[in-house]
């Protein structure tokens, strides 16, 4: 468990700093900027997640769920937070909605890529076994 949420602090931490890179523009915060940063952050977490699934052999959908959902929350969570902090430097009277909104996106995101990746690499394992 530690593993796993130390890799996802990881990824979170790299998309965080590369979606703070990448928003440029004054008064605008964009949780994916670009499609460099969405594109990082999917190809981490799929990288991640299939490491991790391999590592533990796990081959029960619902194992590999949470190895998928705990690693794409804690990518979630400190890539909110980066957002969170991004909005609170760029603004100078941030908005509580703004914030929250972006936190939400960021780990629903994160964490829908980590659910997806799990299953699909559970079902392509299972039946190539």
């Amino acid at each position: 468990m530690i593993h796993r949420l130390a890799i996802g602090t990881a990824i979170g931490l790299v998309t965080g700093l590369m979606s703070w890179r990448a928003n440029v523009t004054d008064n605008v915060v964009s949780v994916f900027p670009d499609v460099l940063t969405f594109a990082v952050m999917a190809s981490l977490v799929v990288a991640a997640v299939r490491f991790e699934l391999r590592r533990t052999n796990v081959l029960e959908r619902r194992a590999s769920l949470r190895v998928g959902l705990t690693i794409g929350a804690a990518a979630g969570v400190v890539f909110g937070t980066a957002l969170v902090a991004l909005g609170l430097a760029r603004f100078s009277a941030p908005s509580a909605i703004l914030s929250a909104s972006l936190c939400v996106v960021a780990v629903l995101s994160s964490m829908g890529i980590g659910a997806v990746t799990s299953v699909l690499t559970t079902r392509f394992t299972v039946r190539s076994a």
